[in-house]
């Protein structure tokens, strides 16, 4: 296996309750309407515009205010990465493994996160959704770095959390190993599962 790509949320930094909940209290404070939990998940599997429309928000004005307040909060609650991921990633680009970064994220939603973007350097190629026609589950940012980079599908790896990162993956051809260490969901299928990010260069070593 020579090639790694990596999906963001949920799998390289730990956005989940810091962006969901923020988000949850910048559409209170705008709407006047509190979203449920099983509502602010879909954040997890689709682009911030495809959930936005999914909840019926497609006013310019209102959209900004809630972008303004979304941002104001997350100031106090930053997105941070696992532990043990930058290290990781450090390891293997001293491995020569190529890194790249498919993620459903816009490029200026990725420049939020400050650790990440200490060490994008890292990777070797990165597609955000604003890159691609169709983001996942279409796996057209998959293919898009298998292209750019004449990488063949059976030495690659997707690393990703969610059953979106899982159809990608699958559609691309490439292996899926799914990043469960804030993620358990039992109706994801596999190729690998990792259970922490320790487990990445394990199977990597057994490889």
């Amino acid at each position: 296996m020579k090639n790694i790509i990596f999906d963001v949320d949920r799998t390289l930094v730990d956005s989940y309750h810091p962006e969901l909940t923020t988000l949850q209290e910048a559409l209170y404070l705008v709407t006047g309407k509190h979203y449920e939990s099983d509502v602010m998940d879909k954040l997890t599997v689709l682009t911030t515009d495809e959930f936005f429309r999914f909840l019926g928000i497609d006013d310019d004005a209102m959209l900004k205010q809630i972008n303004y307040h979304w941002g104001r909060l997350l100031q106090n609650s930053p997105v941070t990465m696992f532990t043990g991921i930058p290290e990781l990633l450090t390891l293997l680009a001293k491995e020569h493994y190529f890194l790249g970064i498919a993620t459903s994220r816009t490029w200026k939603e990725l420049e939020e996160i400050d650790d990440l973007m200490k060490i994008l350097s890292t990777f070797d190629c990165v597609i955000t959704s604003d890159k691609v026609d169709k983001p996942k589950p279409n796996p057209e940012s998959i293919l898009t770095i298998l292209k750019q980079n004449h990488l063949q599908p059976s030495e690659t790896i997707y690393v990703g959390d969610s059953e979106s990162d899982m159809l990608a993956a699958k559609s691309a051809g490439v292996f899926f190993a799914y990043a469960s260490w804030d993620n358990h969901d039992d109706s994801i299928t596999y190729d690998y599962i990792l259970n922490t990010p320790e487990d990445l260069k394990k199977l990597l070593t057994k490889s």
